[in-house]
Parts: C-alpha cells; sequence; structure tokens
C-alpha cells in the first residue's frame, strides 16, 4: 500500500532535478550575455534550441516506455541529463553551450512520459490524479528551485560551479533510485509485435480519440505562456524594476513555484474526490484552471509594479497547477494502457514546441513590444482552450471513456486482490 506513494516520492524528487537542470539557465542570461556576448535572439535560442530537441524526442521517449521497461529507461535518463548538466559547466563558448542544451532535451525528452506511466501502472483511478500532481509539483519545484538557483550561484559563486553541483547531485541520485524502484507492475500483453506496431502506427491509435486530441492541444495552449513565463520573467523583473537577479529569480521561486505546488495538490485531490461521482470531474478541474489563467496572463504585462506581476503571478500558478495535475489521469481513462507512455509523449511534444516558439517569440519582440506586453497578448491562446476543453468536457469525454472500458472488458484482466494493478492478456 505505502509503496505505491514512495514511488511518487522518488519520481518527484528526479522531476524536481529535470527542471532545476533546465530552468537554472535563464537566471544566468545576463552572465552569460557579459562572458560570452549573447545576444537577445541567441539566448532565446538557447532556451528554444533545448525545447526543440525535447519536442521532437517526446514522442520517442513515450515510445521507449512502452516498449521496454519503464523504470529502465526513467534511469538511463536521469544518468544522462545528470552527466550533460555537469558538462554545461565546462563550456567555453556559445557554440558549446547551444549543442549541450540540444543534449539535455534528447536526454530529459525520455524522462517524464514513462515517469507518469510508471506511476499510474501503481496506482488505481481512485488516486492517480493526486499521485500524478504529486510528482507534478516536482517540475514546478525545480522550475522555481532553478530560477532562485541560478541568479543565487551566479551572484555569490558561479554559475559553472552551480552545474557541476546539479549534475553530481543527479548521478548519486540515479544510485539510490536503482536500489529501489521496482519493476514496472503492468505487464502488457504477450506479444510485443501486436502490442507495440510503431511510433507511427501508436500515435495515429491515440488520436483517434477526440478527448486525447484535446488534451494534446490544452499541452500546446498551457506552455505557449508557462515555459515563456517561466524563461523571461526573471529578465523582465530584472530590466524593467531594477530588481537583482537572486530578488527576481526568488519572485518566480515564491509566487510561481509554491503556488503551482499547493494548486497541484489541491486539483489533484478536488479531481479524484469529483470524478467518484462525476467521470467529467477531472475535465471539469481543467476548465476551471484555464477561466483563471486566461484572463491573469492577459493582466500580466499592465501590471505597475513587482508586487503587482507578483501577486498576479501567484493567482495564475494555482490554476495552473490544478489544471495540468489531471492529463495523465485523463489519458489513462480514454487510451489502452500499452500506449500511456506514448499519449503522454505526444502530449510533451505538444507543449515543449509550443515553449520553444513562446521563447523565441518573446526575444523577437522584446525590442517592440515588450517582454510583459508580450506575454499578455500570448492569453488568447488561453482563451480559445478554455472553450476547446469545455466542449469536449461536454461533447466527447463520457463516449471516449466509455470506449475505453468496453475495450478494457474485452481484451484485458485486473487482478484487483491487491493494492498494484497487474495487467494481463485475457
Amino acid at each position: 500500500m505505502y509503496y505505491k506513494w514512495f514511488v511518487v516520492a522518488v519520481i518527484w524528487l528526479i522531476a524536481c532535478l529535470n527542471y532545476t537542470d533546465r530552468m537554472t539557465i535563464f537566471s544566468v542570461f545576463p552572465a552569460l550575455k557579459k562572458e560570452m556576448g549573447f545576444s537577445d535572439i541567441a539566448l532565446a535560442l538557447l532556451g528554444s534550441t533545448f525545447l526543440w530537441a525535447y519536442a521532437f524526442c517526446s514522442p520517442l521517449g513515450g515510445y521507449l516506455g512502452d516498449r521496454f521497461s519503464r523504470r529502465q529507461v526513467i534511469l538511463f535518463s536521469l544518468l544522462i541529463f545528470s552527466l550533460v548538466t555537469f558538462a554545461t559547466g565546462l563550456a567555453r563558448n556559445s557554440s558549446q553551450m547551444i549543442e549541450l542544451r540540444c543534449l539535455l532535451g534528447l536526454s530529459e525528452a525520455v524522462f517524464l512520459p514513462p515517469a507518469l506511466a510508471y506511476i499510474a501502472s501503481f496506482h488505481s483511478d481512485q488516486t492517480r490524479s493526486l499521485a500524478n500532481s504529486i510528482a507534478l509539483t516536482g517540475l514546478t519545484a525545480g522550475a522555481g528551485l532553478g530560477s532562485w538557483y541560478g541568479g543565487y550561484m551566479t551572484e555569490h559563486y558561479s554559475w559553472r560551479i552551480g552545474f557541476f553541483l546539479l549534475g553530481a547531485a543527479g548521478i548519486i541520485v540515479a544510485l539510490g533510485a536503482a536500489l529501489f524502484l521496482r519493476k514496472d507492475p503492468v505487464l502488457l500483453p504477450e506479444s510485443k509485435a501486436s502490442a507495440f506496431q510503431g511510433l507511427g502506427k501508436g500515435a495515429l491509435e491515440i488520436l483517434k480519440r477526440p478527448t486525447a486530441r484535446s488534451l494534446i492541444f490544452i499541452a500546446f495552449a498551457l506552455s505557449l505562456t508557462s515555459w515563456p513565463t517561466h524563461s523571461w520573467l526573471p529578465t523582465y523583473l530584472f530590466e524593467n524594476f531594477k530588481l537583482s537577479l537572486t530578488h527576481a529569480g526568488s519572485i518566480v521561486s515564491l509566487y510561481a513555484a509554491v503556488p503551482a505546488l499547493l494548486g497541484g495538490i489541491t486539483g489533484g485531490m478536488l479531481a479524484d474526490r469529483w470524478t467518484r461521482y462525476d467521470v467529467r470531474g477531472r475535465m471539469a478541474v481543467q476548465v476551471i484552471g484555464f477561466s483563471v489563467m486566461a484572463p491573469t496572463m492577459l493582466a500580466i504585462g499592465y501590471m505597475p509594479s513587482s508586487q503587482g506581476v507578483a501577486a498576479d503571478l501567484l493567482i495564475y500558478s494555482i490554476a495552473r497547477g490544478m489544471l495540468e495535475c489531471n492529463s495523465m489521469p485523463l489519458f489513462c481513462s480514454v487510451v489502452s494502457p500499452h500506449r500511456w507512455s506514448m499519449a503522454y509523449g505526444l502530449y510533451n511534444f505538444a507543449g515543449t514546441l509550443a515553449g520553444s516558439l513562446g521563447i523565441f517569440f518573446v526575444g523577437m519582440q522584446k525590442g517592440s513590444w515588450g517582454i510583459g506586453y508580450t506575454l499578455s497578448a500570448m492569453s488568447i491562446l488561453l482563451f480559445v482552450a478554455l472553450v476547446v476543453t469545455g466542449v469536449t468536457m461536454v461533447w466527447y469525454l463520457v463516449p471516449d471513456i466509455k470506449r475505453q472500458r468496453q475495450w478494457k472488458a474485452e481484451n484485458i484482466h485486473i487482478n484487483s486482490s491487491s493494492d498494484v494493478r497487474y495487467i494481463e492478456r485475457s
């Protein structure tokens, strides 16, 4: 009973390292600009190239998580992205830095799809939203920690030492996780030839479900605003309100990361409880999240002070935490178990592709519109996502759940004699 929550704790720690490694770079932009001569466009590329590599490798990560042991894929990803993070501290020019960011994107893309599917395999539908929300708060914590950590290490020690320490920490965690994580308890269909019909065919099978398509669009809309916000907000606060790098990074940590942690746990608990009475409960929580996120994102560029930005960011982040934790449990309700990793890989692909485009777009418009107004303009897609999510909840979610339940009844047997969910061919 307790091991399933231990799994969540380990994945939380790895997820926190995953995002700390990738987000630390954004708080050291001014130092990189001074030391390596990065232009604003080059800094935007530093963030976007990571996300381009991450996006295009996410479906591959999902495929590997369904094709091989999810435990082994998770450990492999952790070891490689920790080594790349350590090597980032050795970079001597902009070309090396960009190349390492591409490698980081590739190695980190392999982690999240199998990690969330791994958690789902230990949990039933009664606890999946809470389990996923806790795990995803690791990403949020890492994003906030990275924003603070990068600025602090740059001002007090060295940004290079910061990357050395992060890489070493990841290697230590990888050794510990290898000792304590068990094999994925989901036993997939006997014939791998029939279960795994290739990356493209698996993706098409997932995209046949309207709810799955909606969730993938949700990822695109969500990341188009959230990634540029975390990436450029420290620079916005530094340049527009004359805050120090440490202070600017602390605002992102305290008013984005911490509220999202609380919002994620609250949203997960609410969704699990709501779903007991109405299968649309999880998507209803997402509708509420977009209803709050869209107007607060619109307002962020019009705040007259850093305190106003912080307050607006706090509300936005609570809603974002409530929304995102329910995507993987919804995939589990409408997609076959041997496609769970792939489904989240496609979700991750859409989200990171949007995030990379958003980061680059803000860098392009920084000189004309400014960071704040550009972020506000990008809120348009959140209003569109609100409509798409509402329509999916009303018209498509229930039929997709019924189809998946029918498939499960015809194809698999679930042994519920223990807390672990074993899935076997009938």
